[in-house]
């Protein structure tokens, strides 16, 4: 593995902007931006930058789903419609309904990033005249004559994106991608203002070509909650503090070393090359896994952590998990991504067990559930959740065992299972009262880029009102 820990004393030079900020007792950066800098921003960056040991004050003009055009109306308008998003030594405040004016002279802030709304952010015909009028308006109120103008790069939206914005660009992410990086160069050509480039966007499709895959976001456009808001963490700090964030230790909670680093290769690779994506295939684990598990993958479903290591809990904390592991406790390699979202958790499964999966009462006891029909709680119904198992070993078959389980049941809640990779298995189980019943689909080989989904959702023979669901534990073994 590379070992970057600072750039070069030539790149330290280079970007001069950065001496400054490691010479001063407190680095204030200022994002004018939406909910895009909020994944930037707001989390992570003031954690490393402490790490690096430096004192950051940050703050985010946010309105969110807004960019240049909307923000120039709100300050010619005086609507007053910014939320300031501030983090002051770790601490996250909001204060909505702010004129841009007030968040503006709040700090001598030394660092102003501006971005445009993501479904624009690679139409350049949307940017001028507002990106014009709101650097000279932000240059006329700013209270640091130092202070140094930055444009925020936006990423483009997973490849199966549904947001409409998509269709902007083909629906296509190489298209959307080499348009924001075009549209920035043209910002900062027609503004040498902008003296500096935060080039999120290229950290993202760099960590794309890793083995994390097209998994950096959480509904397709904006960034997953966890390695994908800390990549785009990474790739601020070294932009704005010039230290490479490449062998730092603080990582968010649910992401692993191997993960961590990839993600920090993939920023500092970003800083380095802003407009160009790097292939990373080669950090962490291969692009292709090779790796055959030396014994089942056990995962626990639910909200709760188990005490028997064997098991990996799979909690609705992260949306992709990582950190999978065989019951050797040998890394597999394989990522689980929670594509479709169930209702809930529980732990009303049944606590004594008879199959051959040997499940600890903590795992056959907790479960995620949803339901198809009527009202229930505080969320709405949904026909199925899908998970899917990415970057799994092309060259092997797997064998799926899966449990669902409702105690103390009055009716019938069947749960079908649905497995899809080269070809497509499914099969049934009665979660009511079930203690020793499981479903068991085998011979699935994944697609030729090693994913298979599994698609959880009511039977046919479930006449539970609402039509309940249940996934409490599946354990895979290959072959």
């Amino acid at each position: 593995m590379k070992n970057y820990r600072y750039i070069t004393a030539i790149m330290a030079f280079a970007l001069c902007f950065t001496v400054k900020a490691q010479t001063d007792s407190i680095v204030r950066v200022l994002a004018i931006g939406n909910s895009f800098s909020q994944d930037a921003v707001e989390q992570y960056l003031w954690e490393l930058a402490n790490e690096a040991g430096v004192k950051m004050i940050i703050g985010n003009a946010y309105r969110g789903g807004q960019g240049f055009q909307s923000h120039w109306i709100d300050v010619t308008e005086a609507n007053n419609t910014f939320e300031y998003r501030k983090v002051v030594g770790g601490k996250r405040s909001n204060t909505p309904r702010m004129a841009l004016a007030d968040i503006i002279t709040d700090e001598p802030w030394q660092y102003i990033t501006f971005q445009q709304v993501s479904q624009e952010s690679g139409l350049t015909s949307t940017f001028e005249p507002y990106l014009t009028e709101l650097i000279g308006y932000t240059q006329g109120l700013q209270t640091n004559p130092d202070a140094v103008y930055g444009y925020h790069q936006t990423w483009a939206y997973s490849h199966d994106s549904t947001h409409g914005g998509f269709a902007n660009y083909g629906n296509r992410q190489d298209v959307m991608y080499d348009s924001i990086c075009q549209a920035v160069q043209y910002a900062t050509a027609m503004h040498p203002e902008l003296s500096f480039v935060v080039p999120s966007g290229t950290a993202i499709q760099n960590a794309r070509t890793t083995w994390l895959g097209d998994n950096m976001n959480r509904d397709g456009y904006h960034l997953d909650l966890k390695m994908g808001r800390y990549t785009a963490a990474c790739a601020w700090l070294e932009t704005i503090t010039g230290i490479s964030p490449v062998g730092f230790s603080y990582r968010p909670d649910g992401v692993d070393f191997l993960t961590a680093h990839t993600c920090q290769v993939a920023a500092h690779e970003a800083v380095m090359h802003p407009f160009e994506c790097t292939v990373l295939d080669r950090e962490g684990f291969p692009a292709v896994n090779s790796i055959v598990p030396t014994g089942l993958v056990k995962l626990n479903f639910g909200a709760d952590h188990t005490s028997d290591p064997a098991w990996n809990d799979i909690t609705p904390a992260l949306r992709t998990h990582a950190d999978i592991h065989d019951s050797n406790m040998n890394p597999t390699g394989i990522l689980l991504t929670v594509t479709d979202d169930f209702g809930g958790t529980n732990r009303n499964g049944a606590a004594y067990t008879t199959t051959k999966m040997l499940m600890p009462a903590e795992v056959s006891q907790s479960c995620f559930w949803g339901y198809a029909t009527g009202k229930f709680g505080n969320g709405g119904p949904r026909q199925s959740a899908t998970l899917r198992l990415s970057h799994l070993n092309p060259e092997l078959e797997y064998e799926f065992t899966l449990f669902s389980s409702r105690d103390k049941c009055q009716d019938l809640r069947q749960t079908t299972f649905v497995v899809q990779g080269e070809d497509t298995q499914a099969d049934a189980l009665q979660s009511a009262n079930n203690a020793g019943e499981t479903v068991v689909l085998k011979d699935i080989r994944p697609t030729a880029d090693g994913q298979v989904t599994l698609t959880v959702m009511p039977g046919s023979r479930n006449t539970s009102p609402n039509h309940f669901y249940y996934l409490n534990a599946m354990t895979i073994k290959a072959k």
